[in-house]
């Protein structure tokens, strides 16, 4: 590069069109890898391993195995 050029300043019109084909680009990838099976395996079981810490959700749950426990008695 000659001394006499100088880098131009990216303008804010073409930052924004960047930021969109970024954003274009990571959202074509997220549901490309949303298809695949073992993400949804993962995503799965981290959604339930979080609702498990929840109160209302463990009461739930004892309910539940309560109530099978009771179906298989009668």
């Amino acid at each position: 590069m000659t001394p006499k050029k100088k880098l131009k300043k990216p303008n804010a019109l073409g930052r924004i069109v960047r930021a969109i084909d970024a954003a274009g680009r990571d959202a074509d990838l997220a549901r490309r890898n949303s298809s695949d099976p073992a993400f949804r395996k993962g995503v799965q079981d981290d959604r339930r391993a979080t609702l498990s810490k929840f109160g209302t959700v463990k009461d739930a749950l004892a309910d539940r195995e309560r109530i099978e426990r009771a179906k298989k008695k009668t």
